[in-house]
């Protein structure tokens, strides 16, 4: 194999004054760089050394401390540390870099930043409010740590400027944010000119619930709930990411066959929520025959999730230190059964719609989302998957029982509706096949931990997790007396739903249900 330096190798090579800190470890490389040098380092590290933005956040240490930090977390390929960039913004000082115009993932990140911590990014190319809508007074920034968590704020007039498209025969479509269906609020603002759509601007955060201020009210150990009610269809994949970083910090060393037991829970989350999108794709070109089975099939599923956690939805089987419930043997071989039958089924199913004509002429070439534009972007999961993005975290930064059960992960390079649909149906059979691989090698033993080291304040984890949708990411820092300090989420819609906007450029406004299920990413994930 040719030399690869390493990461810090490189990093001291471009940057000769850079050192690593201190509480760099072989998962995590950590900088500390001037102000001035942030958006030359940050250019290098996504160009050069071809890093994600992963996570952009902050975090006030008042009224300790009177500082911000400015956390940048850039993950590298498979099996190399993160590099995380701390900057730090001292006394009054509100000002920082911003690195959008080199690292565009970075877009929305920093006008979350603006909205609940009042940090101003400068050179930022669009300071719009984001999470703030214009009825929010002027000066509310509920994340600083002076903002009560129940305060009740008034209301002021105001009016969210949105991008125009001025010239003949260019006329503007707003859909929502009130949709004709159970679905949560989103606005959508096309600009078209005929047929074509020439711009798509996606206007969210029409509620904002206030989660990572309601963590930090919530002692370590006790915010699981909370955890799994950040998106109601991704409880396990939340409540696990919050897990790992909380044991992280109370150094918990899981057992095994907990950890095969979260296994088996986040494939079954999987598994449901895949099934019910391929029948939704289906179903928004009017092929109600796959729609209908696939409900069938999801149905299946969660009286399966029922009979075996008491949860269709899976709540409640996690805890810090392990899992709250036992799958004994009896109802773990029902379970395979069941899925070796709904496979099978399934199997029947895919090859009906994979024969069919009139369904492969409307997905290819659908909704295209190059990969080019998807790594701009920082896409991930299903839908970087599906334009060329080889990630997983379940392969590249193995968690629960994943260093036993190698994956195999579904890769298209389309970019289009039918690669989303063909990366979930593949990803169906894989959950099934690891699921068959947990039965068999799953060991006996205890299911929790006892937590045994108390954090100090100021002691942080960050977990990653491989969610149905993507990689869910926590970062969690301890407060006093095992409180939370900081806890910051990142659901993987809220890195995709600005790649949307870029996927039905050059498409047809009818084509926009289609695209958008085929994402089909999470409003109240995004909207915390």
């Amino acid at each position: 194999m040719p030399y690869r330096p390493s990461v810090e190798q490189q990093l001291h090579e471009a940057f000769p004054a850079l050192r690593p800190d201190p509480s760099s470890g072989n998962s995590l490389l950590r900088y500390r760089p001037d102000r001035g040098q942030l958006p030359e380092l940050a250019r290098f590290v996504h160009h050069a050394m071809h890093g994600r933005l992963a996570l952009l956040f902050a975090v006030d240490h008042r009224p300790g401390e009177e500082r911000y930090e400015l956390q940048y977390l850039f993950a590298l390929e498979s099996g190399r540390p993160f590099v995380l960039l701390t900057v730090e913004l001292a006394g009054q000082d509100r000002l920082f870099p911003s690195i959008t115009p080199s690292v565009h993932a970075g877009q929305w990140y920093e006008r979350e930043i603006r909205d609940l911590f009042g940090l101003i990014p400068q050179g930022h190319p669009d300071l719009r409010r984001l999470i703030r809508h214009e009825h929010w007074p002027k000066g509310t920034h509920p994340l600083k740590k002076d903002f009560a968590w129940d305060r009740v704020m008034g209301r002021q007039q105001g009016e969210f400027r949105f991008r125009h498209i001025e010239g003949e025969g260019v006329f503007e479509i707003p859909v929502g944010p009130i949709h004709a269906g159970i679905i949560e609020p989103g606005h959508f603002r096309f600009s078209v000119a005929g047929e074509p759509i020439m711009q798509l601007e996606v206007r969210h955060f029409w509620k904002h619930r206030g989660l990572e201020k309601l963590f930090e009210q919530q002692p370590l150990l006790a915010a699981v709930p909370l955890a799994e009610r950040v998106s109601g269809d991704t409880t396990v994949g939340h409540s696990l990411a919050y897990c790992q970083a909380v044991e992280a910090l109370w150094h918990l060393d899981v057992p095994r066959r907990a950890r095969y037991l979260r296994s088996l829970f986040l494939e079954l989350e999987r598994l449901h929520n895949h099934l019910g999108d391929v029948g939704a794709i289906c179903n928004d070109t009017a092929y109600a025959l796959p729609h209908a089975h696939c409900s069938r099939m999801k149905e299946r599923l969660m009286q399966l999730n029922d009979r075996l956690t008491g949860s269709r939805f899976l709540r409640g089987v996690l805890c810090v230190g392990g899992v709250a419930q036992e799958v004994g043997k009896k109802p773990f071989e029902d379970t395979v059964e069941e899925l070796n039958r709904i496979e099978q089924d399934f199997s029947e199913l895919e090859a009906i719609i994979v024969a069919n004509a009139s369904l492969t002429d409307r997905l290819e070439s659908t909704g295209v989302l190059t990969e080019r534009i998807a790594r701009d972007h920082g896409v991930i999961g299903v839908v970087g998957r599906a334009s060329g993005i080889d990630q997983d975290v379940r392969r590249d930064r193995p968690f629960a029982a994943y260093d036993e059960l190698p994956v195999n992960v579904a890769l298209y390079r389309y970019g289009d509706v039918r690669a989303r649909l063909r990366v979930r149906m593949d990803e169906i059979h894989e959950s099934i096949r690891l699921i068959r691989e947990l039965h068999r090698q799953i060991p006996d033993g205890p299911l929790l931990a006892d937590p045994m080291h108390m954090p100090a304040r100021g002691e942080w984890a960050l977990s990653a997790v491989e969610g149905w949708r993507g990689e869910i990411l926590y970062f969690v820092m301890a407060g006093e007396q095992g409180q939370i300090q900081r806890c910051k989420v990142r659901d993987p819609s809220f890195v995709n739903w600005p790649a949307l906007q870029w996927a039905v450029v050059g498409n047809i406004v009818p084509d926009f249900p289609l695209i958008n299920k085929s994402f089909n990413l999470s409003y109240a994930g995004n909207d915390l």
